[in-house]
């Protein structure tokens, strides 16, 4: 702090202690608003789960009860075919010229159809004949299916092609639902789009649906979700329609979550339809097939455990195995994994039943500004921090960054403002918690070496100085960003590896100017110049090749591993770790904080104290900055409950305060024992 802006700098700390204040009011309605939200639903393919029981020789009543104690809640159920039906036994498809020859009694007299459509006969009950027909007449058109009158069976006349014909996806068969809710089961349905779908369609399929009981949610199946119409002018109104009959009945949409973990597989017209819902909506995790092949049940558990923590998901949709493993029956291999999810849940204070819905939740405008408006004075403060600026500047840049953040959050009506904002946070708060302790023991004039104790000492309150100044920004992200599309993943947080990379070349900037580097202060672009001079006329020997080579792999896993694609893949080692600290640990801690970050702090402290070599100590804040950059970012992550990422910053700063101190101590031996060693041979000598 310099004395000619002493007064402005308090009065930015003021404005951000205010706004501070608005941010944790916001984070504990936030906190009650996703701790309601704790009952899952556990759901997995009917039909499938059907042949599997059968296949063991299970009866359904049995099957269906190894699901129940295996912790599934529900099943989800999809539009039938022809072929699906005739494969059950449930109805019969013959041709034109097969019902001539071989079906004499059904007295045809006309056989003008390529196909007929037999039921049962009329003496005996049929559940699904009807609904056959109402189906394949919306489908095909009344022309291309005709009900033939017969004294003694139910038979309608198809005009089609097989094996087309065979698996045009009619509808959802009613009998076969209440069948599923008649066991206690929830029921999750799962209809595709109408070809040029009308309103006639959707009321048909809604009409259908009223017929079935215990009805939680719909889940869309294809490229489309139902009522999306190709033609534009079309389309508002039968997605309006959709979504108004949808709400009518309280079936929210289950949208599955990418396979990136970011937003939903994509259908046309999605997104619109959760608007028009009122984002009404649910989170499924629905591992692929082929995924599930290729991991252990136990990791497979794991997956789906963390994504119900971590994710937001309500809706566990859980794949099954095609081979039996560890000497277990098919049925049994796939149970077992879904009772590990199902005991880790609950064992969380889960509820397992229907899926909980989040409520639309937006911040109070009032409170948003005022934090959008700190949060501006916040960047003001970091800028002071690298060009110290007179008060009267600062009293000028103060009301325009506090008109900029108030009337931003006032006005702005989509996310990108809020978006901007959370990144200026998340680069703001490490990067000054950094540059101000840097100031702070720049002015404490160290000219001898202080011993290890000092060291842990100063570097454990200094970490923590640091956390605490972090999780300010932390704090503003999560209220500014905490709201239900966000919460949802309608609106994500951009810029991640912005917001790792920012902070290091900010803290590089504030080094050069507050301490020299190979002998070379900073103040002009011509002592740069010099340092660029001297550093390129550096020696090149093997050891620094390497040391390169390292830091550059670090530097590559490093930005790689951050953000929502694939990058760098994890090793089995590093996997193994993880599923320990999620298993030990409520909320597990990132290795950027616990294992580089945090520990380079205390590196960077000792560099101080033990007058170690200049790029030493610049290399070590560099990479001290990296831990409470990426507990900042945590935050940045809104699907995630703020409790978790708040508990997960706690955790990063703990276990980084124990191998910090432990690294401090190991290096201290060797020194002692290297020492010692080497007065012993000069003893000798």
């Amino acid at each position: 702090m310099e004395k000619k802006n002493k007064r402005s700098i308090l009065l930015m700390i003021l404005v951000v202690l205010v706004g501070l204040i608005s941010c944790i009011y916001l984070c504990v309605q936030r906190y009650y608003v996703e701790h309601d939200n704790m009952s899952i639903e556990q759901a997995m393919d009917y039909d499938a789960v059907v042949v599997l029981g059968r296949n063991e020789g299970y009866d359904l009543e049995t099957t269906l009860e190894k699901c129940r104690q295996a912790g599934i809640t529900s099943f989800t159920i999809y539009d039938t075919t022809l072929n699906k039906m005739t494969q059950r036994g449930e109805c019969s498809v013959i041709t034109r010229l097969g019902a001539e020859l071989y079906y004499p009694q059904f007295h045809l007299g006309s056989y003008q159809y390529e196909y007929y459509l037999v039921g049962k006969p009329k003496d005996q009950k049929d559940l699904y004949f009807d609904e056959l027909t109402e189906d394949l007449q919306l489908r095909l058109g009344k022309e291309n299916a005709v009900v033939i009158d017969n004294p003694q069976y139910r038979i309608l006349g198809l005009h089609g092609i097989m094996p087309a014909l065979g698996e045009v996806n009619l509808g959802i068969m009613s009998a076969d639902a209440n069948r599923i809710a008649s066991y206690g089961f929830n029921v999750i349905l799962r209809p595709t789009n109408y070809h040029d779908v009308t309103a006639a369609d959707l009321e048909h399929f809604f009409q259908r649906a009223d017929k079935i009981r215990n009805v939680t949610g719909i889940m869309f199946v294809g490229k489309e979700v139902l009522g999306y119409s190709p033609d534009p002018a079309q389309r508002k109104d039968m997605l309006q329609l959709t979504a108004d009959r949808m709400l009518a009945r309280q079936m929210p949409f289950y949208m599955i979550e990418s396979v990136n973990q970011l937003q939903y597989d994509n259908q046309d017209g999605m997104y619109d339809l959760a608007g028009l819902m009122h984002y009404d909506t649910g989170r499924v995790y629905a591992m692929a097939k082929e995924e599930l092949e290729k991991i252990t049940p136990e990791e497979a558990a794991m997956r789906f455990y963390i994504s119900d923590l971590e994710r937001n998901v309500r809706v566990n949709l859980f794949p099954l195995y095609k081979k039996p493993r560890y000497g277990q029956s098919l049925l049994d291999t796939n149970l077992n994994y879904i009772s590990k999810v199902t005991q880790k849940l609950e064992g969380r204070g889960y509820q397992l039943d229907r899926a909980s819905v989040l409520p639309v939740y937006y911040p109070n405008k009032v409170l948003l500004a005022i934090a959008a408006a700190a949060a501006a004075c916040g960047f003001l403060f970091l800028l002071n921090l690298l060009v110290p600026l007179s008060d009267r500047v600062n009293y000028g840049f103060i009301v325009l960054a506090i008109l900029f953040g108030a009337g931003g959050a006032w006005i702005a009506k989509g996310a990108l403002f809020l978006q901007m904002m959370a990144v200026g946070c998340a680069v703001t708060a490490p990067s000054a918690a950094i540059l101000v302790l840097l100031d702070f023991w720049r002015h404490q004039n160290l000219t001898k070496k202080l011993g290890y104790g000092r060291v842990i000492r100063d570097g454990a309150l200094g970490l923590t100085a640091a956390v605490l100044m972090s999780m300010v920004g932390g704090i503003f992200i999560a209220a500014m960003l905490g709201n239900i599309r966000f919460f949802m993943e309608f609106d994500y947080y951009r810029g991640v590896k912005l917001t790792f990379i920012l902070p290091i070349i900010i803290i590089a900037i504030g080094y050069l100017r507050r301490f020299p580097l190979m002998g070379h202060d900073f103040a002009t672009s011509s002592d740069f110049m010099a340092f660029a001079k001297d550093f390129l006329r550096i020696p090149i020997r093997m050891g620094t090749l390497i040391l390169v080579g390292f830091l550059g792999l670090v530097a590559f896993i490093f930005v790689g591993r951050s953000g929502h694609t694939a990058g760098v893949p994890v090793p089995g080692i590093e996997v193994a770790m993880r599923r320990f600290l999620e298993t030990v640990m409520y909320a597990r801690p990132r290795e950027k904080e616990f294992l580089i970050g945090h520990p380079a702090f205390f590196l960077m402290v000792a560099a101080m104290y033990r007058k170690w070599p200049e790029l030493v100590h610049f290399f070590t804040v560099l990479a001290a900055v990296i831990g409470v950059g990426s507990m900042v970012e945590t935050f940045a992550h809104i699907r995630t409950p703020f409790i978790m990422s708040f508990i997960r910053g706690l955790n990063g700063w703990l276990t980084g305060l124990v191998l910090g101190i432990l690294l401090i101590c190991a290096i201290a031996i060797v020194q002692y024992v290297t020492a010692w060693m080497g007065k012993r041979v000069k003893s000798r000598d």
